[in-house]
């Protein structure tokens, strides 16, 4: 028996389903869960993962904890984490403190501390290995906190005139390198650096619960 969460859920014949599941040995899989209709989102199960005729099973699903108290911006947030998590990292893909990272964040989010969205996001960018180096330019020189620089192609940062667009000083490219979000401005800056990564990362796949948040935040 494995603990797992479920971070995707399709429907499958009368009352199984397709799911992709995160479990705590850091996998994520792709798997046909008999009655696994009522395997849900956010609440911690275990389960028995087996192969059977070139397709993974989930059988024997019960819960291994209390489901985390979700609602309203809170529950589209924790949606997003499983969209992100399941488009930016390919079936099978067994990373390093994946199962931890993401039990925290789920419960981090339910207590309102959406920073941590920003730290989710840049360790799965760097599992994909499309997050830039933000500390230093494109010929590998240290920036300097006066000067303005932007980043090329999502890959690496040039120096340019101020009034270029997506320009920020040295200081701003340093402070999101060292990832430390509780400042405003830098978390104002992470989200609109990290929204650019993922949508590349994608390939401008749609997202639904960034467009859920947007609504949200609309009718406030």
């Amino acid at each position: 028996m494995q603990k797992f969460w479920v971070i995707r859920k399709q429907p499958y014949r009368e009352n199984s389903a397709l799911l992709t599941v995160l479990s705590d040995n850091n996998r994520l899989t792709r798997c046909i869960a008999r009655g696994g209709i009522k395997a849900s989102e956010f609440q911690p199960l275990f389960g028995l993962l087996t192969l059977k005729k070139n397709f993974v099973w989930l059988s024997k699903i019960e819960p291994a904890g209390s489901r985390v108290p979700l609602q309203g911006t809170e529950l589209i947030s924790a949606l997003y984490l499983n969209e992100i998590t399941n488009w930016i990292l390919p079936e099978g893909a067994e990373v390093e403190r994946l199962f931890d990272l993401y039990t925290d964040s789920v419960k981090d989010i339910s207590l309102k501390s959406f920073d941590v969205l920003r730290r989710f996001e840049r360790f799965l960018l760097e599992e994909a290995g499309t997050y830039p180096m933000l500390d230093v330019d494109r010929n590998g020189k240290q920036l300097h906190d006066h000067i303005y620089y932007r980043l090329h192609q999502f890959q690496e940062l040039v120096e340019v005139n101020s009034d270029e667009v997506d320009a920020l000083h040295g200081s701003d490219w340093k402070a999101l390198s060292m990832g430390v979000y509780s400042e405003p401005v830098t978390a104002r800056h992470a989200k609109w650096l990290h929204r650019g990564l993922v949508d590349h990362t994608l390939g401008g796949r749609r997202l639904v619960s960034r467009e859920m948040l947007s609504e949200a935040r609309k009718s406030r």
